[in-house]
C-alpha cells in the first residue's frame, strides 16, 4: 500500500503542452462560472415561474443529449484544436449577445434560454474535444494526475471562484459577468492556439458521420461496464439535477437568502469538489476504483436527504459541499477509467456517447425539479432527488461487478 501511494506522490512531470492546455481550460471554466452564478439570478428576475427557472438550467445541458453523438464523431475526423477554437469564438459571440440583450433592457427569459442552449451546444464541442486529447497530452500512467487536475481547476474556478465572482458582477452592474464570460472564452481560445501537441492519433474520413456515430453506440451498449456506468452516471444526474436545477429558489426563497449570499453558498459548497480533486487521485490508490465508486450514490443520497429538513444557509451550503465532493472525487477514476477501456480512435464518440446518456439526463432532472417545486415545494424536490439517488447506488454495484475485467477494450 505504501508504495502505492508512493508511486501517486512521484507522478512525471505532464509536459509543457499539458499545463497550457490545462491553463485553456482553467480560464474558460472561470468564465463558464461566472455565467453559471449570474444566470439563474438574471432567470429569476425575469420570471418568478419555476418551471422557466428549471428550463434555463436544463438548456445548457440539453445538447448533451440531441448533438453529442455528432460531435464525438466530428471529434474522431476532425483536428480536435480547430473544433475547440470554433465552440470558443461561438461562445464568444453568444455572451456577449446577451450581455448587450441585458444592457439596452432587452433581455427576456425567452432569449436566456436560447443563448444558454447556444452556449451549451458549444460546450459540447469543447468538453468532448478535451477529454479525447487528454490521452494524446500525457502518458496513460499519467491519466489520474491529468484529470485530478483538470478537474480541480473545473470545480475551482467554475464551481468556486467563478460562480461567487458571476454573483457579485451580477449584483454590481447586472450585464457585466457576460461580457467577462465572453472574454475567458476568447482567452482560452489564444492560449489553446500555443499547444504545440497534436491532439488526436490517426483519423478516418472514409466512413460515413452516421456509420461513425453508430460504431460509437455500438461499442458503448456492447461493452458491459460502460453500458452500466453510463445508465448508473445517468440515474444520478437526474437526481443531482432535480435539486440543482431550482437550488437559487431553495437559498433564496425557501430560505431567505440575499442574491450575494446565494453567490457565496455556491462558492463555498463547491470547495467541497475543489478538495475532491485534490485527494481523488490518492484515496482511489488507497481504497480503490471500485470502492470509490460504489460509496458515492449512497452518499449523496444522503446529503440531498438532508435539504428535505434544512432550516439554515449553513446546512444546505454544507450538504451540497459534501455532494460536490463526491461528485468530483469519483468524476477522476471514473473518468480514467473510460479513457483507459476504449480504443483511441473511437474515443471522442465513446466519450460522447456515454455523455449522452449520463449527462442528457440532467436536463431532464433539471425540467423535473422546476416542475416538482412550482406544484409541490422546492423540499419535495429534494425529497425526490435522494430517493433517486438512491436508486442509482444499486445500479452502481451492478455496474462494478464488470470492473476485474474493464482493462479489455473488446468486453462484449
Amino acid at each position: 500500500m505504501q508504495q502505492r501511494l508512493a508511486e501517486a506522490d512521484n507522478v512525471a512531470p505532464l509536459g509543457r503542452d499539458f499545463y497550457r492546455f490545462w491553463l485553456a481550460a482553467s480560464v474558460s471554466n472561470l468564465g463558464d462560472g461566472i455565467r453559471l452564478g449570474a444566470l439563474p439570478l438574471l432567470a429569476l428576475r425575469l420570471t418568478g415561474d419555476a418551471r422557466l427557472i428549471g428550463a434555463v438550467a436544463a438548456a445548457t445541458m440539453a445538447p448533451w443529449f440531441f448533438i453529442a453523438p455528432l460531435a464525438g464523431a466530428l471529434v474522431d475526423r476532425h483536428d480536435r484544436r480547430h473544433l475547440m477554437l470554433a465552440g470558443q469564438l461561438g461562445r464568444v459571440l453568444l455572451a456577449v449577445f446577451l450581455a448587450v440583450l441585458v444592457l439596452v433592457d432587452e433581455a427576456t427569459i425567452w432569449w436566456v434560454l436560447i443563448v444558454a442552449l447556444g452556449i451549451g451546444i458549444g460546450e459540447v464541442f469543447v468538453d468532448t474535444s478535451s477529454q479525447a486529447a487528454v490521452p494524446q497530452l500525457v502518458a496513460t500512467d499519467q491519466l489520474e494526475a491529468a484529470n485530478a487536475r483538470l478537474i480541480g481547476s473545473t470545480t475551482a474556478l467554475n464551481d468556486v471562484v467563478g460562480v461567487w465572482l458571476g454573483a457579485v458582477l451580477f449584483a454590481a452592474v447586472t450585464e457585466l459577468p457576460f461580457f467577462v464570460d465572453a472574454a475567458t472564452f476568447a482567452l482560452s481560445a489564444a492560449v489553446l492556439v500555443t499547444v504545440r501537441r497534436p491532439m488526436q492519433g490517426g483519423r478516418r474520413r472514409d466512413t460515413r458521420i452516421s456509420a461513425d456515430i453508430s460504431e460509437g453506440f455500438r461499442f458503448l451498449i456492447a461493452h458491459r461496464l460502460l453500458r452500466r456506468l453510463a445508465g448508473t452516471i445517468a440515474t444520478l444526474n437526474l437526481a443531482t439535477n432535480i435539486s440543482f436545477g431550482v437550488y437559487v429558489i431553495f437559498v433564496i426563497e425557501e430560505l431567505g437568502a440575499s442574491e450575494r449570499t446565494f453567490g457565496f453558498v455556491m462558492g463555498i459548497a463547491a470547495m467541497g469538489g475543489v478538495l475532491g480533486a485534490i485527494v481523488a487521485e490518492r484515496i482511489t490508490v488507497r481504497f480503490g476504483r471500485t470502492a470509490v465508486l460504489a460509496v458515492t450514490p449512497v452518499a449523496i443520497a444522503i446529503t440531498l436527504a438532508v435539504n428535505v429538513f434544512a432550516q439554515h444557509v449553513a446546512i444546505a451550503g454544507a450538504t451540497l459541499a459534501a455532494t460536490m465532493f463526491l461528485i468530483v472525487a469519483s468524476n477522476v477514476p471514473g473518468q480514467s477509467l473510460r479513457q483507459e477501456v476504449t480504443p483511441e480512435h473511437m474515443l471522442g464518440r465513446v466519450v460522447a456517447s456515454f455523455r449522452t446518456f449520463g449527462l442528457g439526463a440532467a436536463p431532464v432532472g433539471a425540467l423535473l425539479g422546476g416542475v416538482l417545486t412550482e406544484e409541490f415545494g422546492v423540499r419535495t424536490a429534494n425529497a425526490v432527488a435522494a430517493g433517486v439517488a438512491g436508486s442509482a447506488a444499486l445500479l452502481m454495484l451492478r455496474a462494478l461487478k464488470q470492473l476485474p475485467d474493464a482493462t479489455n477494450p473488446a468486453l462484449p
